[in-house]
C-alpha cells in the first residue's frame, strides 16, 4: 500500500489512564478491541493493552481465537451468539460465550462458561425480559455448561442525561434479580463511563470501546483523551493548474487561481470517504491544504496554492490532532468509529512508542 498508519501507544495508554481514573476501586476493565481493533490493528493494541486491562471483548469467536494465537492469556468475551460452526472454539481457546437467546444454549459445548446478555432496550443482541424465565430454565437443564456473567448494553449512554439510560439500569437491575448474585456484572460502555457517574452502573466490570482510541461515544469530545491515529502517504505527484481548469471526476472544483497541485496514492478505496470530497485538509511540511475535487478510489488531490513542493513530500491524512477521525466524523454526518473501521485493514498499522 501507499500509506500507512502510525499508532501512537502512548495515547493509547494514556486514554487507558483516563477511563481507570473515572472507575470506582476493584472494577475491571474488559476493554473492547472488536473489528481489528476499531480499525487500528488488532495484534499490536492487543499487545499494547494486555498489561493493563483484565479482560478483552470481541464481535467475533475468530477474534478470541486471534488473541490467544498472539499469545494472550486474559479472560476474552466474545459477543455475537455461538453456532454450530464456531461452538468448538468457545472451550478449545478458554473463551467465553454469550447467550442472547434460548437456542443458544442448546449449541455450548460441555465445558463453555458463558455471559448472560439481557435486552433492556438496546433492541439488537439480549435476552428480552419475557424470556428470562425460560431461559433460567434451559440453563438448569445444562448443568455440563457454567454462566459466570450477566449484562446489558445501554442504548442511548451517548447522550448525557438522557432518561432512557436510567431506565435501562432500572430494568436491568431487576431481572437480574433472578440470576445468582454472584455472576460478574457489566453494563457500562464509553457512554455510561463518563457521562453517568451519577448512577450506580459500573458494577464489577466496565467496556470501553471507542474511548481506547482517543474519542467520546457519539459526537462528545472529550479533552482528556488522546486520538491514536496518524495517517501517512506521500505527493506521488506535482503539476500546473490554471484558473478554472476543472479537477477530477465531474469537473465539480475549479482552479481559483494558477498554482500547484498535488496528486497523493490513496482514495476511498483505502478508506477517505468519498462524500468527504472538497470538505477536508491534508498536512504537508505543517502546513494545511485542502483536498480539492473528487476522491477517486486510489486517489486525492489536495491544492498548494503558490507552494511548488517536492514529489515524494510526506503527506499527512489524519494526525493526532485537529486533523482527526473526529473532524471527518463531523462531516460526513457520523461518528468517528465508522471512520477509523473503514480505514483498509491491508495498510500497515505501525506501532510507535
Amino acid at each position: 500500500m501507499n500509506s500507512k498508519l502510525l499508532i501512537h501507544t502512548k495515547n493509547l495508554l494514556n486514554n487507558i489512564s483516563v477511563i481507570k481514573s473515572r472507575l470506582k476501586p476493584t472494577v475491571q476493565t474488559m476493554a473492547v478491541i472488536k473489528d481489528n481493533a476499531y480499525g487500528h490493528g488488532f495484534d499490536g493494541v492487543a499487545h499494547c493493552l494486555a498489561p493493563e486491562v483484565d479482560w478483552f471483548c470481541v464481535a467475533r469467536a475468530i477474534e478470541g481465537v486471534r488473541l490467544r494465537d498472539i499469545g494472550i492469556k486474559l479472560p476474552i468475551l466474545v459477543f455475537e451468539l455461538p453456532n454450530k460452526q464456531s461452538a468448538g472454539l468457545y472451550t478449545k481457546h478458554q473463551l467465553t460465550a454469550t447467550i442472547s437467546d434460548l437456542e443458544s444454549v442448546d449449541l455450548l459445548e460441555t465445558g463453555t462458561k458463558y455471559h448472560i446478555n439481557l435486552d433492556t432496550g438496546m433492541r439488537r443482541l439480549g435476552v428480552l425480559p419475557d424470556q428470562v424465565s425460560l431461559l433460567i430454565e434451559k440453563m438448569n437443564s445444562r448443568t455440563d455448561v457454567t454462566a459466570t456473567g450477566i449484562y446489558t448494553h445501554f442504548a442511548k449512554a451517548d447522550d448525557p442525561g438522557n432518561v432512557e439510560v436510567k431506565t435501562q439500569l432500572e430494568l436491568f437491575n431487576q431481572l437480574r434479580k433472578s440470576f445468582d448474585s454472584k455472576l460478574m456484572t457489566h453494563s457500562a460502555n464509553t457512554g455510561a463511563i463518563f457521562h453517568y457517574s451519577d448512577l450506580d452502573l459500573q458494577f464489577d466490570g466496565v467496556r470501553p470501546g471507542v474511548s481506547l482510541f482517543g474519542y467520546g461515544a457519539g459526537e462528545y469530545v472529550i479533552e482528556e483523551l488522546k486520538p491514536v491515529i496518524e495517517w501517512k502517504t506521500f505527493l506521488m505527484q506535482v503539476k500546473t493548474v490554471k484558473k478554472g481548469e476543472a479537477v477530477s471526476y465531474g469537473g465539480r472544483w475549479l482552479a481559483p487561481k494558477n498554482g500547484y497541485l498535488g496528486v497523493i496514492p490513496v482514495g476511498y478505496g483505502s478508506g477517505i470517504p468519498r462524500l468527504l470530497s472538497g470538505q477536508i485538509e491534508f498536512s504537508i511540511l505543517g502546513k494545511s491544504y485542502p483536498q480539492v475535487g473528487t476522491i477517486s478510489m486510489d486517489y486525492s488531490m489536495v491544492f498548494l496554492g503558490d507552494d511548488k513542493l517536492k514529489t515524494g513530500s510526506d503527506v499527512f491524512i489524519l494526525n493526532t490532532t485537529e486533523l482527526n477521525a473526529m473532524t471527518w466524523a463531523q462531516k460526513a454526518n457520523t461518528i468517528p468509529y465508522e471512520i477509523t473501521t473503514g480505514i483498509n485493514p491491508l495498510i500497515q498499522r505501525e506501532f510507535i512508542g
